[in-house]
């Protein structure tokens, strides 16, 4: 299975039972993000396009509908991936209680005891120190990809690589942060979470790749991130987990 399968077959483990539940919060708090972001979003872009429209002389006005179409699609791309950012920090806990949740589905067990308030806040402070040590590690790359961006922006030619470059940065990333969450549930160090991920690039950039587009979809985005979330751990089941060989 390629990673857009693992994607679908997440959107599928959504509504089975046992695990529908725990798609509830979730789904609450990506309807806020949506409303905040889209609105955002939206202001933004047609800020843009007025001072472009004001910007360019009569006769270069065609060249707007030109301009509108790229910026669209870059912007979309960027409010994909920011949405799933976002959206897998404030609701971490959630997240990491729903790949518990698949996992348990997929291996055909049951939990042992019921989730208590202690138990809650345990995954809870878990799950946040696990999303700054992800943090640590996205903040500089990103960094990184926007300096080598803007520098290739400026050279003829090269610069229409640029939405390539982060878009591939967005795929590797979503790939990492949405398989996390079944990492740090079996008790596997971040790092070796991406080691395990660079032995199977293609499946993960594949995965991740879908999840960005997924998520650059208004209202479907909604449903998006956790269908990641448990593609992710579908992925890490049937992959992932046994893949304990040495070296990136």
């Amino acid at each position: 299975m390629g990673g857009a399968g693992y994607f679908v077959k997440g959107l599928k483990l959504l509504w089975q039972p046992g695990i529908r539940a725990f798609v509830v919060i979730p789904l609450l708090i990506n309807i806020l993000l949506f409303a905040v972001l889209t609105t955002v979003l939206v202001n933004q872009f047609d800020a843009l396009f007025t001072w472009l429209a004001a910007q360019l002389p009569g006769w270069l006005q065609w060249l707007l509908w030109l301009l509108w179409v790229i910026v669209a699609a870059v912007w979309l791309l960027i409010y994909g991936y920011t949405f799933a950012i976002i959206s897998n920090l404030i609701a971490a806990p959630f997240y990491g209680l729903l790949a518990e949740k698949v996992e348990l589905h997929l291996r055909c067990q049951v939990q042992s005891e019921a989730m208590t308030l202690s138990s809650l806040m345990a995954l809870t402070a878990r799950t946040l120190v696990r999303e700054v040590q992800k943090l640590l590690y996205f903040l500089p790359r990103l960094l990184l990809v926007v300096l080598v961006s803007l520098i290739l922006y400026f050279i003829p030619g090269i610069g229409l690589l640029v939405p390539g470059l982060y878009f591939l940065w967005g795929a590797w990333s979503l790939a990492l942060q949405n398989t996390d969450f079944a990492a740090d549930n079996n008790k596997l160090s971040f790092a070796d979470l991406r080691r395990r991920c660079a032995r199977r690039r293609g499946l993960s950039l594949s995965f991740g790749a879908v999840a960005v587009l997924a998520s650059s979809i208004p209202l479907f985005n909604l449903l998006a991130v956790p269908a990641a979330v448990a593609g992710a751990t579908a992925l890490w089941v049937e992959r992932l987990a046994a893949d304990s060989g040495q070296g990136d």
